[in-house]
Order: structure tokens, then C-alpha cells, then sequence
């Protein structure tokens, strides 16, 4: 994954810091895992939403993209977000807290609340 440089200050002189996802992740003891549960959550309330709107789902099925979304959908939210804080669309701190939503998501997965 490409890296972020960030401009820090320390001691009065300037440094880069390159940030990293992997890094963060490892900061939040999450693992891959963890992001496929959290966005199979995402992924099981958009499904949900279909709800009343049968015709609609039939194509979304059909068509593959839901096959698509769902293809390495981990590796490529991950992509995504290093991406954003690579170019500046995203700060660490909204990376953060998508990470601890995360890890949220993870602790509910095993005291069975979700």
C-alpha cells in the first residue's frame, strides 16, 4: 500500500511521518477479518433495505454487481481508504474513527450483540 507523508513538527524541525493503514490497523488490534465482518454489517443492511423494493434487488443480483461489491470487498475498502489519505481527502483522525467503529463492530461480533 502506498504511504502518506505527513508534515510533522518535533523539536522545532520538520519531518515526514508516513502513516499507513496496516499501521493503524495494528494500533486496533483488528485484522483483515475484522473488516470483512464490519463491512458484511454494511453490506447486510444495504441488502435490507431492498426490502420493499423486490424488482429492484432481483437486479442487483442479477446483474453481478452485487457479486462485484462483494469481490475482495475488504482489500478494496482498505485500497480506498489509503487512497483518500494519500491524497488528502481524508486526515488520520477520520481514519481513525472508521477503524474504532470497526473495532466496535468487532466487539459486539463476540459478545453476540450483533
Amino acid at each position: 500500500m502506498l504511504l502518506r507523508a505527513h508534515l510533522t513538527a518535533a523539536a522545532g524541525q520538520a519531518y515526514f511521518r508516513f502513516v499507513k493503514i496496516t499501521e493503524l490497523m495494528n494500533e486496533y488490534d483488528l485484522e483483515i477479518d475484522d473488516v470483512r465482518w464490519y463491512l458484511a454489517g454494511l453490506q447486510a443492511d444495504r441488502l435490507l433495505s431492498y426490502r420493499e423494493k423486490r424488482r429492484e434487488l432481483l437486479r442487483l443480483i442479477w446483474s453481478g454487481s452485487l457479486e462485484g461489491d462483494l469481490y475482495d470487498m475488504e482489500e478494496r475498502f482498505l485500497g480506498e481508504l489509503q487512497n483518500r489519505l494519500d491524497q488528502g481527502t481524508r486526515d488520520e483522525v477520520q481514519v481513525r474513527t472508521t477503524l474504532k467503529e470497526i473495532a466496535n463492530c468487532r466487539e459486539r461480533r463476540y459478545t453476540r450483540q450483533e
